[in-house]
């Protein structure tokens, strides 16, 4: 471990894993936090954005993407994407690909908060 910052750490029951030598600050964090539409039931804007899921794969540089809803009933998007370049064209194709439309028609607009966060250390198995 000699070498290391602390930060290149976590700290585990069993010890110290390594989380990431140097940090990668191309890779970015997009979060999108929302609420839906008076109306609108959380099946209905699943399926519009299973809709998405096809469209969102294949664009460049993208990562992963997960759909989380907190208990108050917000709704949050989180997708890795390999750098902020990558997902500022994608966001840019986003508002007016074909396939982002019911996705889009199903958000209250006036709710949406939107992050891109430069990735400091990350884990994966």
């Amino acid at each position: 471990m000699k070498g290391l910052p602390k930060s290149a750490f976590r700290h585990r029951a069993r010890g110290f894993i390594h989380i990431e030598k140097e940090h990668n600050m191309s890779a970015t964090i997009e979060m999108v936090s929302f609420k839906l539409n008076d109306g609108v039931s959380p099946a209905v804007f699943i399926k519009a954005s299973e809709e998405l899921d096809n469209w969102v794969g294949q664009q460049s540089g993208f990562e992963y993407r997960a759909l989380a809803q907190q208990e108050d009933g917000t709704w949050v998007d989180i997708v890795f994407w390999q750098s902020q370049a990558h997902a500022q064209q994608a966001g840019d194709a986003f508002m007016t690909a074909k396939e982002s439309q019911n996705m889009m028609a199903c958000i209250d607009k006036n709710s949406v908060v939107m992050q891109h966060m430069p990735v400091m250390a990350s884990l994966s198995n």
